[in-house]
C-alpha cells in the first residue's frame, strides 16, 4: 500500500505531464477566437449513460470507463463531445443556426503500452445547422484561423472525404479494403483487387489510391481514374474547399483518408505538425447525426488534441536548441 502514496494509475500518466502554462495560453487564444466568430462555450456533463454512446456511436463499450450508479443502470466517463452537443440542438427544438465551442477532457481506456494516455484534453467546436459548402468553409477558415495562432511551424491541413470513402465501400463490398486504405498498402490492394476478380475501371482506381494523396494538382490528375459520379462529386467538393482557402499552401489531400468517427458524412480535416506523428487536430462533416434524434440537421466540427498539441510544442522546442 506504501506504493500509492507516490504513483498514479498508467491512465494518467500523461496528464500530470501537461504544461498548464502553455494550456492556459492556448486555451486563451483559441477562446477569443471562438468569441469573435459567435460560438458559444457549453459546460457537458462529465458522466453519461453507457447506452447513449453505444447506441449512437456503435462504439465498442470496452472502451469506456463504466459505473454503475445508485439506481442500478450503466454510465460513463464522457468519452467525446460532439454526441452531448447534437442533443443539446436536438432539446432546443429548432433548425437555426448554432455555434457552440468546448474545453475539456474525454475519458477512453487506451491499448496498454502503447504510450497513449486515456485522460485526454480536447478543444473544439461544433457547426449545427449550416450545410453544404457554406459550413465547410466556415469551418476550415476557423481551423485555418486558429493554427495561425498557435506559433508552432510547419503546420499541414489534411482533407479527406467520408463520401468518397463510403462509396467505396459500397462498390467494394468488403470492409477489408479499409485496412488496406489506412495503411496505404500498394501491394495489398493488389492482391485484394486480383481475389475480388475486380476489372476495368474501378480496378484502375483502387490500382492507384493507395498514391492518391499529396497536392492540389495530384487530387485533380487522379480524377482521370474516377468514373463513378458520387466518387467525383466528393473529390470536387474537396476541390472546392481548397479554391476557398486563404491559406493552400498548406492544404494537402489524401483520399485514402478511414473515418476517425462512424458518424462522418462528408469532408473530413486533419491537422499535422512536423514534430507529431498524430494529428493534432480532427475533425469533419457529419449531416446523419442528428437523426439519431429525428432531426435531419447537417453539421460539422472539429476538435484540437491539446496533449499530442502540447508534446509537438516540446518537440519543436527540443529541435530549436
Amino acid at each position: 500500500m506504501e506504493e500509492f502514496k507516490y504513483l498514479i494509475p498508467e491512465e494518467s500518466g500523461d496528464a500530470i505531464s501537461l504544461d498548464a502554462r502553455k494550456l492556459r495560453l492556448i486555451e486563451g487564444s483559441l477562446r477569443k477566437i471562438f468569441d469573435a466568430h459567435n460560438y458559444e462555450e457549453l459546460m457537458l456533463p462529465t458522466f453519461e449513460y453507457v447506452d447513449f454512446y453505444a447506441s449512437i456511436r456503435d462504439q465498442a463499450e470496452d472502451s469506456m470507463f463504466q459505473f454503475v450508479n445508485s439506481d442500478g443502470k450503466r454510465i460513463a466517463l464522457r468519452t467525446d463531445f460532439t454526441l452531448p452537443i447534437a442533443r443539446i440542438y436536438n432539446n432546443e427544438r429548432t433548425n437555426e443556426v448554432k455555434r457552440y465551442s468546448y474545453f475539456g477532457k474525454v475519458y477512453r481506456l487506451a491499448k496498454r503500452h502503447k504510450g497513449r494516455s486515456s485522460e485526454l484534453y480536447q478543444i473544439g467546436t461544433e457547426l449545427i445547422g449550416l450545410g453544404g459548402k457554406a459550413g465547410d468553409q466556415e469551418c476550415l477558415s476557423l481551423i485555418e484561423e486558429t493554427m495561425a495562432s498557435l506559433d508552432l511551424k510547419d503546420l499541414k491541413i489534411e482533407l479527406g472525404s467520408a463520401k468518397f470513402y463510403l462509396r467505396l465501400m459500397e462498390l467494394v463490398k468488403d470492409d477489408r479494403l479499409s485496412g488496406i486504405l489506412e495503411k496505404k498498402q500498394l501491394s495489398e490492394m493488389k492482391r485484394f483487387i486480383k481475389e475480388k476478380g475486380i476489372t476495368g475501371s474501378l480496378a484502375r482506381l483502387l490500382e492507384n489510391l493507395p498514391t492518391a494523396f499529396g497536392s492540389y494538382e495530384e487530387l485533380m490528375a487522379f480524377k482521370d481514374y474516377v468514373k463513378d459520379f458520387e466518387l467525383l462529386d466528393a473529390i470536387d467538393r474537396m476541390a472546392a474547399l481548397y479554391e476557398g482557402s486563404k491559406h493552400k499552401e498548406d492544404i494537402i489531400f489524401d483520399l485514402c483518408m478511414v473515418p476517425s468517427q462512424p458518424y462522418y458524412t462528408g469532408v473530413m480535416i486533419k491537422g499535422y505538425s512536423y514534430y507529431s506523428a498524430y494529428p493534432i487536430l480532427s475533425g469533419g462533416r457529419y449531416d446523419k447525426l442528428l437523426s439519431y434524434f429525428d432531426n435531419e440537421v447537417p453539421a460539422i466540427g472539429f476538435s484540437y488534441h491539446i496533449n499530442t498539441l502540447l508534446n509537438a510544442y516540446v518537440k519543436e522546442g527540443e529541435a530549436d536548441d
